[in-house]
């Protein structure tokens, strides 16, 4: 499960606080990833990522895409795209649309909300390919109070949480949208640490982060990730490990 929380990968219960998001205020955006495979003296790049954010008067446009380097591509594929449109203001997702090729599969979801009063409404359409390569479509309607995002809008949602004003052990929720079902988010804010990164040092706030399709049972294994304490609020860095070695999401700065 570890390997479909990464492409997002942007992008992560003792104390519960009310969801007041920071008043972060994004325009066009670019950022760059790696991700790297790192099992003791071992550490190689397994893949890359880009996150384009666009803002106009319409609102906010993203697009993240995904890859595989060619030595990783026997072993596991990926060709990932993830678009998406959020509101301005609040940046709610209004529109998720998410095309992967992993591993020899295909699959393409697309996710249209509606809001009334504090309850999101996804209608979530899926298309896959059957053993014959014929398109199959199923589609879901899902319905939780907000915060609700999917994974590609959840990266603005946590850059815009108040860590500033968050003590170490706060959780914040949320609910996660995929093409077939929701689940839990559950973010912990665990202080803030100094990050080495390309010979640069940033003071990030750490947290940790789980996904569960009830609050009682983990649909994953937990990860954790380091945003800049700055007014970009960049994520640079996502860990999770493996059954061997772990997977680190690393910034390029530019």
């Amino acid at each position: 499960m570890f390997k479909k929380r990464l492409i997002p990968a942007i992008i992560f219960m003792a104390c519960v606080m009310p969801l007041v998001l920071h008043a972060v205020e994004y325009d066009n955006e670019y950022l760059s990833y790696r991700a790297t495979y790192k099992w003791g003296f071992i550490q190689k790049v397994a893949g890359d990522a880009s996150l384009t954010l666009r803002h106009d008067p319409d609102g906010y446009h993203a697009i993240l895409t995904a890859k595989t380097r060619p030595w990783a591509d026997p072993i596991f594929s990926v060709r990932d795209t993830l678009t998406g449109r959020m509101r301005n203001g609040d940046m709610a997702p209004v529109l998720y649309d998410k095309t992967t090729h992993e591993g020899g599969k295909y699959g393409h979801d697309v996710i249209t909300y509606t809001y009334t009063g504090n309850t999101a409404t996804a209608h979530c359409t899926r298309y896959k390919l059957d053993k014959k390569g014929r398109e199959t479509t199923s589609e879901i309607t899902l319905s939780a109070k907000e915060p609700a995002v999917d994974m590609l809008s959840v990266y603005y949602f946590v850059r815009r949480l108040p860590f500033e004003s968050m003590k170490p052990g706060t959780v914040s929720h949320a609910t996660i949208f995929s093409g077939k079902k929701k689940e839990n988010l559950a973010l912990t804010f665990e202080g803030i640490e100094n990050v080495k990164l390309d010979g640069h040092t940033y003071e990030c706030y750490r947290v940790s982060f789980t996904f569960s399709v009830d609050r009682l049972q983990n649909s994953s294994a937990p990860m954790r990730a380091w945003i800049r304490t700055d007014g970009t609020r960049i994520p640079i860095k996502l860990e999770g490990e493996l059954t061997i070695g772990k997977i680190q999401v690393l910034w390029n700065r530019p």
